[in-house]
């Protein structure tokens, strides 16, 4: 029922931007009502916002103990071990008519597919 904002500031990188949030919540609308008091404050007031990304945050659909056993554990066993993380990335993905026409078998092998060479790198990865 929470919502988390994570803030993070961009002033210098070539974003464009001073800052942007990531706000984390099982519920499309608190997180819009976050947006709509933070809109109210005086900083919310003279902020120009120049891009909205909204995901959705649910169980896993593909790469699971039970769809993909092996892939899911070597995801679950990396565990991040370097100092605080100084950057954040945030990779959108979008999905198409395409991908949703796909069975979910094709679905799964895309993802194994694209996942499965990350493996190696995710120890220097902080992962949400």
């Amino acid at each position: 029922d929470k919502v988390l904002v994570d803030l993070y500031l961009t002033r210098g990188l070539e974003t464009n931007s001073d800052f942007f949030f990531r706000i984390n919540a099982y519920d499309l609308a608190k997180a819009q009502t976050f947006m709509r008091e933070f809109r109210s404050t005086t900083i919310g007031k003279n902020a120009d916002v120049f891009e909205t990304l909204v995901g959705v945050t649910k169980p896993l659909n593909y790469i699971s103990k039970d769809k993909s056993p092996g892939l899911n554990a070597g995801l679950s066993s990396a565990t991040y071990s370097g100092p605080a993380p100084r950057y954040v990335i945030v990779i959108p993905v979008k999905k198409n008519a395409e991908w949703w026409n796909m069975s979910p078998e094709e679905r799964l092998k895309e993802m194994e597919v694209h996942t499965t060479p990350t493996l190696a790198y995710l120890v220097n990865v902080k992962r949400k």
